[in-house]
Parts: C-alpha cells; structure tokens; sequence
C-alpha cells in the first residue's frame, strides 16, 4: 500500500516512516501542506493521506481538499492534538476518514490505515 505522511514534526514523518515500512507498506513523507499537494499532484497514487491538521500557517483541512479532488481521491486520516469539535467536524466533511489523536498510539495508527483501506462491505460486516 502506498502511504503519504504528512506533517512539520519530522520526527513524527520519520517515526510513522519507519513503523509503517516495517509492515511493508511504500511511505513518502512531507513536511508540511505544500510538500503534500506536490506529491499528491505528482500522481503518487496514494492509497491512504496521514495527515496533521496543524501546520502553521497551514490546515491539514488543505491536503484533505487537494485529496478530494483527485480522479481516484486516497483514504485520508487526520492526526492531532488540539482541535477544536469545529475543525474536526470540518475535516470530515471535507473527506477525512477519521481523527486520530495525538499523542500518537502507532497501534491506533494502524488500525485507522487497515480500517480505511478495507473494502466497504467487510468494513460493514465489522
């Protein structure tokens, strides 16, 4: 599976890197919004967006937006640590799969990306 990580802690790109390569999965990182929609634009291909919702000066509402305007938009999970209901509740509308709250449990990391890429109806069946 092809994944983009994305966010302007690049411990945490290096990190999520590193833990999803070991389960064997293609990972490009990026530092922040306008790395993502360049790899995004790039024709990557991605099959799963992790992204932070804060990047200052930027959302990661942003890479949600660029995700969805692709002919095959990728399953896009949303970290973070402090937003607020409304921006959460922008981001799902926006396309975001679901919310994944910092601090980061790689295990909850794992479980979003396998549920995001599930097909709907085994997800159904869950």
């Amino acid at each position: 599976m092809k994944i983009l990580v994305v966010d302007d802690e690049h411990d945490i790109v290096d990190e999520l890197r590193s833990f999803l390569e070991r389960r064997g999965h293609q990972v490009t990182g990026a530092g922040g919004v306008e790395q993502a929609c360049a790899a995004l634009d790039g024709g990557g291909g991605f099959d799963v967006v992790v992204t932070d919702m804060r990047m200052p000066p930027r959302s990661g509402v942003e890479v949600v937006h660029a995700c969805s305007r692709l002919t095959e938009p990728p399953a896009v999970l949303l970290m973070t640590g402090q937003a607020s209901q409304s921006d959460v509740d922008d981001a799902l509308s926006a396309g975001a799969r679901t919310v994944i709250w910092k601090p980061l449990s790689l295990r909850k990391v794992m479980d979003a990306v396998n549920a995001a890429t599930r097909p709907a109806a085994a997800a159904a069946a869950l």
